[in-house]
């Protein structure tokens, strides 16, 4: 059972009760994240969500850990470009203890110098394994190129020089005016009474100020066109090729995943079979999707050998068009939306998604898409309505493109796309 309460000072709260199961997961969720940082502020968000876990005026650093440990439970966080999300997991009886930890590390959160300058450390070493994970870098390239005049296009962690600048005050600020009541949301699933919740968080967090002004959707125009390419002395290539997607509340959403799902979304998707099961290149390959207010980005992803660039690339291109441009088969489909229908209802089995979910949801609607109306919103999803949707998201001529790995400066890329 689903329940959402909106207290005067805009704190939103929202569960949903699940009988079955013994746990809680619960999440403080903040509408703030990298896209909402000035230059000056780049990695605010992140390196804030990093302070709250090292000591409050109640619990040091390694009590907080020993405490979640102790009641068998699993504490997290997680900086995204338009929000941060604190939470936990744990066994319904240690609900309160759970409650209490995240209240602290919320208000009572000191910021000591120690820890900041230990921190910092830690976060320059996270920028560099991120350097050192060409997976991950590529995709932050491609952004780049996306949104080159918008903080859509900057990594969440920040640049290094930001991190070691950071002063204390800095942060405090940050948080001071994004960490407000009409900008949270809690968030719990799980064997959990609605009213409980409100109990444990109401009061507590009526001493955050409530003056943060409401987002405002705006215009966001994506870049076409770009190519980059990044030389490093790796084993692999890997290359990521997108372009404009379909923000969190389109109501072609759903044909999007079913898109998604066709053209790179599993093992029988075309370019797994293509490009790893016929002919051996790859050994990963999707596309994706992500989506935003005002907009959303899609694309491909696929790793392999330098000496076989050009042949992924017509490959991949070629795929693409294919998608864009002939009629999808009615069995491809089906065989898409038990794909889609099935991963959902598996997913419901956790608490924790269950958790976010009601969270994303509360985020884009305010209400939550019951799971019947999510499976029929899939089911009733037709093939003109992918096809039509492919024909508009997938021209390449519009797509950006980013390269990590072994390449010369001079590697054949956007050539090749513009030919095909």
């Amino acid at each position: 059972m689903y329940q959402r309460t909106e207290l005067p000072n805009g704190l939103r709260i929202v569960t949903e009760y699940i009988p079955y199961v013994r746990s809680i997961s619960l999440g403080i969720w903040f509408e703030v994240g990298s896209r909402d940082e000035e230059d000056h502020e780049r990695g605010y968000s992140h390196f804030i969500e990093h302070m709250l876990f090292k000591g409050t005026k109640k619990y040091s650093a390694k009590e907080i850990s020993e405490i979640i440990d102790m009641s068998g439970g699993q504490l997290n966080a997680f900086t995204a470009k338009e929000h941060t999300c604190y939470y936990v997991r744990v066994l319904d009886e240690y609900l309160e203890v759970a409650a209490d930890i995240l209240k602290e590390m919320i208000l009572e959160s000191l910021f000591l110098d120690k820890e900041l300058e230990k921190e910092r450390s830690v976060i320059v070493q996270e920028i560099n394994m991120y350097d050192d994970s060409p997976d991950d870098l590529v995709h932050d390239l491609l952004y780049q190129l996306l949104f080159p005049n918008h903080p859509l296009g900057k990594d969440i962690l920040g640049p290094k020089e930001n991190i070691l600048e950071t002063k204390r005050q800095n942060l405090l600020d940050y948080y001071q005016k994004h960490y407000t009541t009409n900008n949270l949301i809690i968030a719990a699933a799980g064997n959990v009474n609605h009213q409980q919740i409100i109990d444990l968080f109401a009061d507590a967090f009526s001493k955050l100020p409530s003056n943060y002004l409401a987002k405002r959707r705006t215009s966001i125009t994506t870049a076409t066109g770009v190519f980059q390419t990044k030389e490093k002395d790796i084993e692999q290539v890997h290359l990521c090729l997108g372009g404009q997607g379909l923000a969190r509340d389109d109501h072609e959403k759903y044909a999007l995943f079913l898109l998604d799902t066709i053209l790179g979304g599993g093992a029988s998707s075309r370019l797994f079979q293509e490009l790893r099961e016929e002919r051996g290149l790859v050994y990963s390959t999707y596309s994706y999707h992500s989506a935003y207010r005002e907009t959303g980005t899609f694309g491909v992803y696929a790793g392999y050998g330098i000496d076989d660039h050009e042949y992924v690339l017509d490959i991949l291109v070629s795929e693409i068009r294919k998608l864009a441009t002939l009629e999808l088969d009615e069995a491809e489909i089906e065989r898409a939306k038990s794909l889609l229908r099935g991963g959902f209802l598996l997913s419901l089995e956790s608490t924790v998604n269950r958790m976010m979910r009601v969270a994303k949801a509360e985020i884009s609607e305010r209400r939550l898409v019951e799971v019947d109306e999510t499976i029929d919103a899939i089911s009733l999803v037709t093939s003109e309505e992918v096809f039509s949707l492919a024909k508009r998201l997938l021209d390449l001529g519009n797509w950006c493109g980013a390269l990590v790995g072994p390449v010369p400066g001079d590697v054949k890329f956007k050539q090749i796309i513009g030919n095909n």
